[in-house]
């Protein structure tokens, strides 16, 4: 039963990274699809590693003083998860993601954000939002 519940979840997460349409970041084109399955391991390690790396930053902030107030913080981390994959690629590089096991940078982004309660309680994300999907695809509690 466990193994029939992790498959539907992690099938939930590669029809959501599916969904995702690659478009130009300089002409708007459709370049392609992201393919849910070839991305699966990688999505799933990028949705369990958002979590738990803010668990550990809740734990830790617990027994460490912050200059931050506590939203500033959260909306810090979660700023700074996302810092790194914030780059403008060219329509042939974006061509090529598509064919690799990792999702286009900005889809890593949305699909992991989009199923965290997290991030949607600290940014204010209205419920049935592009950020706040009503649907979220988790695989782990």
């Amino acid at each position: 039963m466990v193994d029939y519940t992790m498959a539907m979840r992690a099938q939930s997460i590669a029809e959501q990274y599916g969904n995702f349409t690659a478009q130009s970041e300089v002409t708007g084109k459709v370049i392609g699809k992201v393919d849910g399955r070839l991305t699966l391991g990688e999505t799933i390690a990028d949705n369990g590693g958002v979590k738990a790396s803010f668990r550990a930053y809740q734990e830790y902030i617990k027994t460490h003083e912050s200059k931050y107030t506590k939203e500033a913080g959260e909306k810090l981390f979660f700023v700074s998860m996302v810092q790194p994959y914030c780059a403008k690629l060219k329509d042939p590089t974006l061509q090529l993601t598509l064919t690799d096991s990792h999702p286009p940078n900005r889809f890593r982004v949305f699909g992991a954000l989009q199923n965290n309660f997290d991030f949607a309680r600290v940014f204010q994300c209205q419920s049935g939002t592009f950020m706040n999907p009503n649907s979220k695809c988790i695989l782990w509690e």
